[in-house]
């Protein structure tokens, strides 16, 4: 009898802290309150009255609306630990489409299927998820599977457009031009004229053997894209190869070309970093080519050609390492402030260079 007094006693104190510390206002003043405030698009001042009411009362709508407000602040991390331990089944609509995105922000594939899916089991007419999770199927190779939960839509509404769309780039995946290019076309007479879907039209095309129509499709893919792109512009050189248009081909093909170079500063960095990698292990053999490699994509990196010389000496080829060494200490001379580490630097070569 005693334990249960002392039990009421503590619960009692408790729930008179959490009042005290929300100025005595009940669970629903504070969820009014965040309601309110999202309802001025006020995210922050919102989750502040919804955790409030969550220590007053941790139902599952006030998680709810915690969880949506960190879905609107793309706090995805959040977003799901909120939920965590909550079955699928006890939760509204919009809170379970947020915990798919936020799963698939975050790559957690598996789960956003998994959601996806229960979506879809308990509102099938969701043209959207059927979308989304046909996305999600598609990306993981599935398309077959994508296939088959779009026809199942399609069956009940044959004028969603996110279904649609999703189902003309199904049929390209499997290769069904015909199909894929009557998709496509349905979509351009519903005004979803994008340049993904120009872009693709132009590809049916062209695989149909239709050069002209593949070349329109194409001209307006590069005019949306302001010829930044170069899909459509090396497809585009294609079909006027074949039309025999060599002149305006070639053009097409310099530029996709121009677009398609590489970063060499990125080239550089990964090369040297897996250089330096092999040089850290005394890999010499393995360190080499990538040394080299980086010296291509930034002739002008200092540091470069004396590991290079490095590793031809350890190798044994004195010629290579000296011509290394001589190249290093031919480009520090034009620098005009040399730190104390590439002074040394230039001071060891010129000991090899004597030794070799």
């Amino acid at each position: 009898m005693r334990r249960f007094f002392v039990f009421l006693l503590t619960l009692m104190i408790t729930s008179l802290t959490v009042c005290a510390e929300n100025g005595n206002r009940t669970y629903a003043e504070l969820a009014h309150l965040g309601d309110s405030c999202m309802a001025a698009y006020d995210v922050t001042h919102a989750l502040t009255y919804y955790r409030k009411a969550m220590a007053v009362c941790p139902s599952a709508a006030v998680r709810m609306k915690i969880t949506n407000g960190y879905y609107l602040q793309h706090n995805y991390a959040k977003c799901l630990s909120m939920m965590e331990g909550m079955p699928l089944d006890s939760l509204d609509h919009d809170t379970m489409c947020h915990l798919f995105e936020a799963s698939r922000k975050l790559g957690q594939k598996k789960q956003a299927t998994a959601i996806g899916e229960a979506v879809i089991g308990r509102w099938p007419m969701d043209g959207e998820m059927v979308a989304r999770l046909a996305g999600e199927y598609l990306s993981a190779g599935m398309d077959i599977k994508a296939e088959k939960l779009c026809n199942n839509y399609w069956m009940r509404d044959e004028t969603c457009m996110a279904v649609n769309d999703i189902m003309a780039d199904i049929y390209m995946v499997q290769r069904q031009w015909q199909l894929a290019k009557d998709s496509y076309l349905l979509l351009l007479q519903e005004g979803d004229s994008t340049y993904k879907n120009m872009l693709n039209l132009g590809v049916c095309y062209e695989w149909l053997g239709d050069g002209q129509k593949a070349k329109e499709a194409f001209n307006v893919a590069i005019a949306m894209s302001d010829s930044t792109l170069a899909a459509p512009l090396y497809h585009q050189g294609t079909v006027l190869n074949g039309q025999k248009d060599y002149e305006s081909s070639l053009a097409c093909f310099r530029k996709a070309l121009t677009l398609l170079q590489p970063d060499s500063a990125v080239l550089f960095a990964c090369y040297r970093g897996m250089a330096e990698g092999y040089y850290v292990d005394n890999d010499f053999r393995r360190a080499l080519p990538e040394f080299l490699q980086a010296q291509r994509y930034d002739p002008t990196s200092l540091t470069t050609a004396y590991y290079i010389g490095i590793c031809y000496e350890a190798l044994g080829d004195k010629a290579h390492a000296k011509d290394a060494y001589q190249h290093f200490i031919q480009m520090t001379a034009v620098e005009e402030d040399l730190g104390d580490e590439m002074k040394k630097m230039v001071e060891d070569a010129r000991k090899r260079i004597r030794a070799c």
